[in-house]
């Protein structure tokens, strides 16, 4: 009939809507070790370490489902003009052969110290949704200013750029010579800007941060136009900021163990309100094993060692219980950290 092809473009248009909406509401991708990247959703961790932290990491969702649903990161970031340090962990030595402990500047807490630190970072990330996917490359700065004791007050920003694509490619079309279906994929790009604000010691940490702060319209222009044809823009909805709030603490019980709860709550307008936790413990800086819960959709449990004082790595293993995800084989999370120019020297002598 004449009007199948106008039916067929009207149903692919409203697809494509509906998985613009989708990735909208997980416009930053979802990570369960968010605890062990804090990072990640806040810039204002730019430069919180007392090492050169590099975090690669990788995420398949819903596994056994005939479709690409993953994400992979990788970050970097450094601080300068650090005096102190805040890292938690083992007290460390700051000579590997002068047996002589550091221990942490301590000043009476009404005294005000002017002392700061600066940092900066680097972060690539890439989600796929199906034929949705998107990319991201950002540069973050963090400013750090003390005030007083071990106590700090960060502030962060990142700028990057955006892109997200939609493959139709692959679509099973009755009008194959249809222009408009043979295009192989449509892009999008804008600006990306997230922002943070953060309040930490050693053992405690508290922030909030928004990501994806451009609100404007998103629409994906085609590629590869046929012949004669002219360009037309797909306006899929306006994009509005990711919010994030993030609470960790660090509880150390005797000479070996420490417990780590920590909690992500994220929001976004027209989206549904995500909390989720995590529970760490910790036995002698060495291994580590813990389990995660998000709410009313999937648990976990994750398993990390430090392979050595430089190189460690997580796992994580969820079990999903809402909608469609209920029928998949789980998702899988992997996260390898590397620490550079670490001055925290462990006190193992096999390290």
């Amino acid at each position: 009939m004449w009007f199948e092809p106008l039916v067929m473009r009207f149903l692919i248009l409203l697809f494509i809507l509906c998985m613009s909406f989708v990735g909208l509401a997980q416009q930053t991708p979802q990570f369960g070790l968010y605890m062990m990247n804090r990072y990640l959703y806040n810039p204002a961790f730019t430069g919180y370490e007392d090492y050169w932290d590099i975090k690669t990491g990788y995420r398949q969702q819903w596994t056994g489902f005939n479709t690409n649903m993953s994400s992979f990161y990788a970050t970097a970031n450094m601080a300068f003009d650090k005096t102190d340090r805040t890292s938690s962990g083992k007290t460390p030595f700051m000579s590997k052969t002068i047996r002589r402990t550091f221990t942490p500047t301590r000043i009476r807490k009404k005294t005000y110290r002017a002392n700061f630190h600066q940092g900066l970072g680097l972060q690539a990330m890439t989600d796929n949704f199906g034929p949705l996917s998107s990319i991201s490359l950002g540069a973050s700065y963090g400013y750090h200013l003390s005030l007083g004791g071990e106590e700090k007050l960060a502030v962060g920003a990142t700028v990057g750029v955006y892109q997200r694509s939609l493959s139709i490619g692959g679509f099973l079309v009755k009008d194959e010579e249809d222009p408009y279906m043979t295009q192989s994929k449509l892009n999008g790009i804008q600006p990306l800007v997230n922002v943070g604000i953060l309040y930490y010691n050693r053992k405690f940490h508290i922030g909030l941060s928004a990501n994806q702060m451009v609100m404007d319209n998103y629409s994906l222009t085609r590629t590869n136009i046929a012949e004669n044809d002219t360009v037309r823009i797909l306006w899929l909805g306006q994009t509005n900021p990711n919010l994030f709030f993030q609470f960790g603490r660090e509880i150390k019980v005797g000479r070996y163990w420490t417990f780590s709860p920590s909690i992500l709550a994220k929001y976004m307008k027209n989206a549904v309100f995500g909390v989720e936790g995590n529970f760490k413990v910790n036995f002698d800086d060495l291994v580590w094993m813990g389990a995660s819960y998000r709410h009313k959709e999937a648990i976990g449990v994750m398993f990390g060692v430090n392979l050595n004082q430089s190189l460690n790595m997580t796992y994580l293993y969820e079990n999903h219980s809402l909608g469609l995800a209920r029928t998949s084989l789980g998702s899988h999370e992997i996260m390898i950290a590397i620490k550079m120019k670490n001055k925290v020297y462990s006190t193992n002598p096999r390290w």
